[in-house]
């Protein structure tokens, strides 16, 4: 994507009302990009960052760890307010240097993690203040996993990458046992006069708590329509759409497909 493709959709979101952004320096120029985007729009001080380091790379100590993580840090120090999250469950070693990191900076710390027994691991660690994990219609383990306590969630996967809202023969190539799913909620969707995205971006705002937040990629300005849309939906549809879809609850060919892990290579953290 173009810089200016990217500032047009960072306009858009600023435009909606978003003032938190999700970022790591692991997605290629997308943090150098934010950074220059709020400069160039003087509201760096309004911004809410959330940025990630990764825990695997050649030669990574916990020395090397916390200096990659400062720098993460400072490329945002002076924002709203900043948050660090190790990309991935890190051990004793490393989170200790994410929090000294995050404690220079007067940041936030935290984990993005994948499975229910990461977060239950990421719940007991000293300092963690919000853990990223993945929960939409097909898949709430990784939220039901925080339990009764107060940890704050910023939830991914709403599109579980995309499948959810693919042609359901596209979705049985990509992920196999998805395409079933995939049917039946369009079917739904369409059966309640709306589009799909909304009512799935709905359904997980009507599920989460009002700490929480939803993380969502887009790739063009006209995406960004499917927010707005979701918080015009009545409650009676999101709670129709999502009472139908306990229909599909315990569906063995569900299971199957909640892991995009195992669709390639490619990193979903």
């Amino acid at each position: 994507m173009s810089e200016v493709a990217a500032f047009r959709i960072l306009d858009a979101a600023w435009a909606l009302g978003i003032r938190a952004f999700d970022t790591a320096e692991a997605y290629g120029a997308s943090a150098e990009r934010l950074r220059k985007w709020s400069e160039a729009r003087a509201n760096f001080e309004s911004l809410e960052i959330v940025t990630k380091v990764a825990l695997e790379g050649p030669d990574l100590t916990a020395a090397s760890l916390e200096e990659t993580a400062n720098e993460a840090l400072e490329r945002f120090h002076g924002t709203s307010r900043l948050t660090i999250l190790s990309h991935g469950p890190a051990d004793p070693d490393r989170w200790a240097s994410i929090v000294a990191a995050a404690h220079t900076y007067n940041a936030g710390v935290g984990q993005s993690v994948y499975t229910a027994e990461e977060v239950r691991k990421a719940l007991m660690l000293p300092s963690v203040e919000r853990i990223q994990v993945p929960g939409n219609v097909a898949d709430m383990r990784a939220i039901s996993a925080r339990g009764d306590t107060s940890a704050k969630l910023d939830v991914r996967s709403v599109y579980l990458q995309g499948i959810l809202l693919e042609n359901p023969l596209r979705a049985e190539k990509r992920a196999p046992g998805s395409g079933r799913f995939v049917r039946e909620i369009r079917s739904l969707a369409a059966s309640l006069g709306t589009d799909l995205a909304p009512l799935l971006i709905a359904s997980m705002l009507a599920t989460v708590r009002e700490t929480d937040r939803l993380v969502i990629g887009v790739d063009s300005v006209e995406e960004l329509d499917a927010i707005s849309a979701a918080f015009d939906l009545s409650r009676e549809v999101v709670q129709e759409f999502t009472g139908k879809l306990e229909t599909l609850a315990g569906d063995p060919d569900i299971e199957g497909f909640l892991d995009p892990r195992a669709w390639s290579p490619r990193i979903v953290y």
